[in-house]
């Protein structure tokens, strides 16, 4: 059976703002994230999309901004959804972690010497994790909330580095793919805020 995957970054935070790595650490979403999620709850319910299942990152800006999404129906939280690690990186200025980004391989392997995860670590895990959410959800339709440069890693491993490095993933922007056979297909790309113009 053909089953579809929402697959959403979360919602802008205070590090977003202030221009600091994030990754595995957390910060709060400011007053524009929690819109952002809002609105994107208002896109799903224009086009009557309603979700038999409900997973975020175990991350607090991605449980925030599942709750504002969809607010009070039940969800798994997943440590497999959470953000690319960048280890002694995070907390500081977003410049040293742009100095190690390469578009033809994201990190690469760049930040392991920083404590940080290999490209291949955080493909295998959101992979893993997506297609076991994916074959044990009832149901059709599922909605994910997960991080951006995790999701472009994702992404990555279906269309290619050159085809993803044109796909912007921005706070609450929603990747769109169908499942089928163990195998996931990228649909498209959808801004809720754009969408709801």
């Amino acid at each position: 059976m053909s089953k579809t995957l929402y697959l959403m970054r979360h919602g802008q935070t205070m590090f977003n703002l202030r221009g600091k790595v994030q990754g595995a650490s957390d910060s709060p979403l400011t007053e524009l994230g929690i819109s952002q999620a809002q609105t994107a709850g208002q896109y799903f319910k224009k086009h009557n999309i309603e979700f038999d299942n409900l997973y975020s990152s175990s991350s607090e800006r991605a449980c925030d901004t599942l709750e504002n999404v969809a607010p009070n129906i039940p969800y798994q939280r997943s440590k497999g959804l959470k953000e690319w690690s960048f280890g002694i990186l995070e907390g500081e200025s977003v410049d040293l972690l742009t100095a190690m980004w390469d578009n033809s391989d994201l990190f690469g392997n760049r930040l392991v010497a920083f404590e940080g995860d290999s490209k291949e670590d955080v493909e295998t895990r959101l992979n893993q994790t997506l297609n076991k959410m994916m074959e044990e959800t009832v149901g059709s339709t599922v909605l994910a909330v997960s991080h951006g440069t995790g999701i472009q890693a994702f992404l990555r491993t279906l269309i290619g580095d050159t085809a993803a490095s044109e796909v912007f993933i921005g706070n609450c922007h929603i990747l769109k793919f169908e499942y089928d056979n163990q195998k996931f297909k990228y649909i498209e790309k959808i801004d809720p805020i754009e969408e709801l113009k």
